[in-house]
């Protein structure tokens, strides 16, 4: 079977189900691919990391990025490509904007802890908000 190519409300649900998939980035002709933790919510993509790092390093010199998901199902697969600007911080609204998002998901990053603010205010992290502007999958048959 040729593979499918899936609705947006079709990738939205395979984006919306899933709790890991992979960061694409690229800076300086490198390309960079990183499995993480992601919460999706409101059209955004919500990832975090500890302090900076090489992936931090890519995504100040290139905002442009691209998460993959897939689904394994037997004999089925499917795949969803979500493109847009990562936008990067460290103050305490993003922390509370991500955490909330992983809460309200049932994701039980940290133990499933709602923070109080002043243990935000503390947290040495990097909250990544990826506004989706394109979003593309695939379905098919081993």
């Amino acid at each position: 079977m040729k593979p499918r190519t899936l609705s947006q409300d079709e990738c939205i649900s395979i984006l919306d189900s899933a709790k890991f998939g992979r960061l694409g980035l690229s800076s300086d002709d490198n390309p960079y691919v990183i499995p993480m933790s992601y919460v999706y919510s409101g059209g955004k993509i919500y990832l975090h990391s500890r302090g900076g790092g090489r992936k931090t390093e890519m995504a100040a010199k290139n905002s442009s990025v691209c998460f993959e998901v897939d689904l394994l199902n037997e004999d089925r697969w499917s795949s969803v490509l979500a493109f847009g600007k990562a936008k990067l911080s460290s103050d305490i609204e993003a922390k509370a904007r991500m955490f909330d998002a992983f809460i309200k998901k049932g994701i039980g990053g940290h133990g499933g802890k709602k923070f109080q603010r002043e243990e935000l205010e503390h947290m040495e992290m990097t909250i990544w908000e990826i506004e989706v502007v394109e979003l593309t999958g695939r379905e098919g048959i081993w």
